[in-house]
């Protein structure tokens, strides 16, 4: 089968996320096992790179590299669209069987331009994440245009694949779609094969690590603000976060750690390999998602497998990726008090740790990739 992915991101952009690494964990085991042809758009991320192969998977890449500012977002946006109708309509129409059209708070517009079987790959319907993330009024014209474009390929019978029940009941309940044309198919975990015998043994005094990019969505202040409730009442407590964001809000987030007196008590490692990242998720004793959306919250599985329990909030995603009281707590949502006093009570419970682990290896990138693959075949046979 030839499959073409048109995505914002590569799996190389410094913006990459969860929703990225799903794909491609998925698109190399096509290749691998049923010798699919995969190519995948994005926008570049290198001006000295076009094209690469990565694990069997040609990236095809056009326009300008994604930005957070605004004003650039307004020209990167459209530009990058158009340039996806010629690279399409110049090199793959005709020659690929499926287009995946992979939303990322908007569509590519697929059912215009593109004669094969399409399917929409979602991870979450932004919904109020717009007003979060953008100034006005660029927030309100990406929230009725996500609604108005979602409406239209539900519409025109366009199918869906989603992530986790949370974006599949956003699809029901806030877009109309109908669930004959919704299938979900779960993340796997990408993580040391460790027997719950052989976890890490944890640091002495309380570490707690965030995990996640750094941006204002994903929750990082809230989170920083749970941990000052943590640090009045465990003082030598300490928080590790991992991850990338854009340099002028890190300073932001820099500027109120100070604030809060916690700068001898909170670390940025930046980003870090994955050896790395495990052998931290390993040492700390729980994880901190305060994120206020998550297509299905990956970091919360990679850090039950190595016997880290997951703190989060009542919000989409988390909700889908941890099992209260199995694979960690859940807090409600913006009350900083609750989840302090999770953390507080559960950072060494072993019980816990225990059955995060064992949560944890319920998910099977392998076992997930063949009940995509069986769709694609579906949805391509279908006339």
């Amino acid at each position: 089968m030839r499959i073409l992915i048109i995505n914002w991101r590569s799996i190389k952009d410094p913006l990459e996320g969860g929703a990225e690494r799903a794909t491609f964990e998925f698109s190399k085991r096509w290749v691998k096992k049923h010798k699919c042809e995969v190519t995948w758009i994005s926008p570049n991320y290198s001006s000295e790179i076009e094209e690469e192969v990565i694990e069997g998977v040609k990236f095809d890449y056009l326009g300008l590299p994604l930005t957070r500012n605004v004003i650039k977002l307004l020209f990167v946006f459209p530009f990058f669209y158009l340039k996806v109708f010629f690279r399409y309509l110049t090199k793959y129409r005709g020659k690929v069987d499926i287009v995946i059209d992979q939303v990322h708070g908007i569509p590519f517009l697929t059912p215009l331009y593109v004669k094969e079987k399409k399917v929409v790959y979602i991870h979450e319907v932004a919904g109020e994440i717009w007003k979060i993330m953008y100034p006005f009024p660029i927030r309100n014209i990406g929230y009725l245009i996500e609604e108005m474009l979602l409406k239209i390929y539900s519409f025109l019978k366009i199918n869906f694949i989603v992530n986790s029940e949370s974006t599949e009941n956003d699809l029901l309940s806030k877009i109309g779609v109908s669930k004959k044309i919704i299938k979900i198919v779960y993340y796997g975990v990408t993580a040391p094969k460790t027997a719950v015998s052989d976890l890490p043994k944890k640091e002495k005094n309380l570490q707690i690590v965030y995990l996640n990019r750094i941006v204002k969505m994903k929750g990082i202040e809230r989170g920083i603000n749970v941990f000052k409730l943590v640090q009045k009442k465990i003082p030598e407590a300490r928080l590790l976060i991992i991850g990338k964001g854009e340099d002028s809000y890190i300073k932001e987030i820099k500027q109120l750690i100070k604030e809060l007196n916690l700068s001898k008590n909170i670390t940025f490692e930046g980003f870090i390999d994955e050896n790395k990242k495990f052998e931290l998720l390993g040492k700390s004793h729980l994880i901190i998602n305060p994120s206020y959306l998550e297509g299905f919250g990956l970091v919360n599985i990679e850090a039950n497998r190595m016997g880290t329990p997951a703190m989060v909030f009542n919000v989409r995603g988390c909700r889908d990726s941890v099992k209260d009281g199995i694979s960690g707590k859940i807090s409600i949502n913006d009350d900083f008090e609750s989840m302090a006093e999770n953390i507080i009570k559960y950072y060494n419970d072993e019980t816990l740790r225990k059955s995060s682990w064992e949560y944890s290896n319920k998910f099977d990138w392998d076992i997930q990739a063949e009940v995509f693959f069986k769709e694609l075949e579906r949805i391509f046979k279908t006339y």
